[in-house]
């Protein structure tokens, strides 16, 4: 018996030395083959995650009026902040392999058109040796563009929605995405280019031009990376043409419904709202990339944490994902905006000295009336070391995070 005892726990310490072996040995370039994702070896890849946000406060604060050095050292040091190296040290901790990487603005990147904040994508840089230490495979997805792709504010320009009416703004997001493609065309440790976060496109028309245009700059220079197209906010994934690039999957979020996802009402599981519904839901919305032979990702989903068994709704979301073979991302990791009951595992407690700066411009005051004292309390503030967690989520994701899963390649044995 002592010999069984003991043969077990050497074969539990085998397990985890073998995890961390292969976390820090095998990561390379991830490729579409057919409804899968492989690694240089050819075998099946599955990437479980959450969402970070990596931006300043540029495309968000539009009651911003003034422009000046001052300000804009503020938002580009919130960059050194937002994320840390303690935040990939927690997510592996954590046994998640990815994280779905928004851009949160083009605008802490392209200074004025075509011209590239070089110190940025510096920052940017040392994220991404992070995300190589840890072996953390990123998405980089775009969260804001030129004009605005869709009409909330999140998309950049307050909800403008005009990348797709100019031509130069077209041209713009397509060369900055040429440019990090090109700069970041040796690194294995990003997974691909989501494009666009959340398009609203007049018509799915300029939806695939765009699209087009946007894949065809990224391949001039990269031809190494997967390219992710997400549908149109109104429409389904059906909206997107049969991609020309081999190497491309297609995006959905999962908020459903929203009514009871994005605002917490109704009661879960209920008559016509449970995991069989849910099930179908799913199917009805991947069908069209099943028919061309394509993956799915799916980038954002989760329900507010004030919804009724919020939990329960996320663990069978999960469940869901992982019996139809779909790689997945939380959002998201930490909320920037003060709400106690968004979809994060991290989030602002009352009194966060980055809220009370949000809120005195918001009551009118100018920025130039900051002490540089207000300015870093500020910015630590943004320091995931002092937010609150939400331990029952982030203990359920860490469960989802399964490091036999993760670690290992799908159909990996061990013995």
């Amino acid at each position: 018996m002592k010999k069984k005892i003991a043969g077990f726990f050497v074969c539990i310490f085998l397990v985890i030395l073998i995890c961390n072996c292969q976390r820090s040995c095998d990561i390379s370039f991830l490729s579409v083959s057919g409804n899968i994702l492989v690694n240089e070896k050819g075998e099946e890849v599955r990437l479980r995650g959450v969402q970070l946000d990596f931006g300043s406060a540029r495309g968000d604060i539009n009651f911003i009026i003034e422009s000046d050095d001052r300000q804009n050292d503020f938002f580009d040091e919130m960059l050194d902040y937002v994320i840390t190296e303690d935040d990939f040290a927690d997510l592996k901790s954590m046994g998640a392999n990815s994280a779905r990487f928004s851009l949160n603005t083009y605008m802490d990147f392209e200074t004025e058109p075509f011209i590239y904040s070089q110190e940025n994508f510096e920052r940017l840089d040392r994220v991404i040796a992070w995300a190589e230490e840890y072996n953390i495979y990123l998405i980089l997805s775009m969260r804001q563009s030129p004009g605005g792709h869709n009409n909330n504010a999140h998309s950049g320009n307050n909800g403008l929605n005009e990348l797709w009416s100019n031509v130069t703004n077209q041209e713009r997001i397509a060369e900055l995405w040429k440019h990090i493609a090109l700069r970041y065309a040796d690194k294995p440790i990003i997974a691909g280019f989501d494009l666009l976060n959340e398009p609203e496109a007049p018509n799915r028309t300029i939806l695939n031009k765009v699209y087009l245009h946007i894949t065809e700059a990224v391949r001039d220079v990269n031809n190494r990376h997967i390219i992710f197209l997400e549908k149109d906010l109104r429409e389904d994934l059906d909206c997107i043409d049969p991609p020309l690039d081999a190497n491309t999957l297609l995006s959905i979020h999962f908020y459903v419904p929203w009514n009871y996802a994005g605002i917490g009402d109704g009661t879960y599981p209920s008559t016509g709202f449970d995991k069989d519904a849910l099930r179908q839901e799913l199917i009805n919305r991947i069908n069209y990339a099943a028919t061309l032979n394509l993956p799915v990702y799916v980038g954002e989903f989760g329900a507010v944490t004030k919804a009724d068994k919020y939990l329960d709704y996320d663990r069978d979301v999960i469940d869901l994902l992982e019996e139809q073979d779909i790689s997945w991302g939380y959002w998201n990791y930490k909320n920037l905006r003060g709400k106690d009951t968004a979809q994060s595992i991290y989030y602002m407690a009352p009194g966060n000295e980055f809220l009370n700066l949000i809120d005195r411009l918001k009551a009118g005051e100018s920025f130039s009336n900051f002490s540089e004292q207000d300015l870093q309390q500020a910015l630590e503030s943004l320091k995931t070391s002092n937010f609150c967690v939400k331990t029952d989520l982030k203990n359920l994701l860490e469960e989802s995070f399964d490091c036999l899963l993760t670690c290992f390649p799908i159909g990996y044995s061990l013995f």
